[in-house]
């Protein structure tokens, strides 16, 4: 890192005094917003971490809060009025069973993880339905692996760019490892959900076959 460069710490780094220290073993990379984390291709288990897109799913609904199960052993905690533009006049009513797009803002092993669909960079109110954080309606949600999670989350992700080439969607990746896509028709979801979890041991060549073979089934 350059001197002076301002980072964003991720998951697996920490600071000591003015030492950026890794706390796992991995590949170092630097993400959006300058974010600096370590990629453990082996890891199975989702760890939070501060600013860290997820998808979760709401399993407890209260006055005041919801409680999401974003693939840990507790459910994160969503304050009802940490939606762009919310008042408690005007919020969300997300019911059980919702599955939200949304993002990390307390991650510690002493507290419980708590989560916001405020973004720091798009200010579109929750009511515009414009918002890029929040519920996600309709489409089809699955796991993946954390590794694939990565890949997807790459501007050049290959499986991406050969599905979209034939069938038009929508896709929000969580990096707990949980995916959301929407199409025009339910074929049209499953192809792409099949095309994604196929491609995690492909070359870009097998890659490019096999998604030209589930497209040709539309």
């Amino acid at each position: 890192l350059k001197a002076g460069s301002k980072v964003r710490l991720g998951g697996g780094v920490h600071q000591d005094k003015s030492t950026i220290v890794a706390s796992k073993y991995g590949v170092v990379r630097k993400g959006l917003q300058g974010r600096i984390f370590i990629d453990n291709p082996t890891q199975k288990r989702y760890i939070p971490s501060v600013d860290d897109l997820v998808i979760g799913v709401v399993v407890e609904k209260h006055a005041e809060q919801y409680r999401v199960d974003i693939g840990i052993a507790e459910p994160a905690l969503l304050p009802s009025l940490s939606f762009e533009g919310a008042t408690k006049r005007s919020k969300p009513n997300i019911q059980v069973g919702g599955v939200i797009y949304c993002r990390v803002v307390v991650a510690s092993k002493d507290m419980e993880p708590e989560l916001s669909c405020i973004s720091p960079h798009v200010k579109k109110e929750w009511v515009t339905g414009q918002s890029l954080y929040g519920e996600l309606q309709g489409g089809y949600v699955f796991k993946t692996s954390l590794s694939l999670t990565r890949k997807l989350l790459d501007e050049q992700c290959y499986v991406l760019q050969c599905v979209g080439q034939s069938v038009p969607f929508e896709i929000a990746i969580g990096l707990n490892g949980m995916v959301w896509v929407n199409a025009a028709s339910p074929l049209h979801i499953v192809v792409i959900t099949n095309a994604i979890l196929n491609s995690e041991y492909m070359s870009d060549e097998m890659t490019r076959v096999m998604v030209e073979k589930l497209v040709s089934s539309i």
